[in-house]
């Protein structure tokens, strides 16, 4: 792969012939088309595949929530995404090829200097009403009153994501109605805090699982 700068007619995008021409993060590229191997895939790269394609099928629907979960500690050039990519496909898939599970435990989808949630506990109070709490604690360096509160919920047999986002560290309760076609399904949970100058965070903490009544 090489880096080039723009001609008269700027830089190009797309393939011509053997060489493909792309930007990442406004830098241009050039690089030259994989070859294709004749070789059958081993036990261990269908292995490798399977476990990326579940992590890739996971994550990519919060992308823009992982990024910012990881501002506080991302480096210049690996995004919050591919951050959380690395620690779930090194921590976060368990069980035997083809048989791979996500632990949802050890998913993790922040990670920061701002401190999280103290004594954080949730619950269905009613059917389908969730009441999450936790110890309204602050101090002066990194756990402020105005902090917001991020919930991340995902429902595990719809494969779908909820983020809520409407409290703060001084309210110490934050309570909400899931919809009623949600009755029976199992819902885990991660929460983290984030700074009001929108990039410094703290690290997720896994809620639990609450099957819905």
């Amino acid at each position: 792969m090489a880096r080039f700068l723009k001609g008269i007619h700027g830089a190009y995008s797309g393939k011509v012939g053997n060489v493909i021409g792309s930007n990442w993060r406004n830098v241009d590229y050039v690089r030259s088309l994989a070859r294709p191997s004749k070789r059958n895939a081993s036990e261990d790269q269908l292995a490798q595949q399977a476990r990326f394609r579940l992590a890739v099928a996971f994550l990519s629907p919060i992308m823009d929530l992982l990024n910012l979960g990881y501002s506080d500690v991302q480096q210049s050039k690996s995004t919050g995404y591919n951050k959380a990519m690395q620690y779930l496909l090194k921590h976060g898939i368990v069980g035997d090829y083809p048989d791979f599970e996500l632990d949802y435990a050890a998913v993790s989808i922040a990670r920061g200097s701002l401190g999280n949630l103290m004594g954080v506990q949730w619950q269905e109070t009613a059917p389908r009403e969730i009441s999450m709490t936790w110890d309204t604690v602050t101090n002066r360096f990194n756990a402020f009153g105005d902090d917001s509160v991020i919930l991340l919920l995902y429902n595990v047999e719809r494969t779908f994501f909820s983020i809520l986002e409407s409290g703060t560290r001084a309210d110490g309760q934050l309570d909400f109605q899931l919809p009623d076609v949600y009755a029976g399904d199992r819902i885990v949970g991660w929460v983290f805090t984030g700074h009001r100058n929108g990039v410094k965070t703290s690290a997720s903490h896994y809620l639990g699982e609450i099957t819905l009544s």
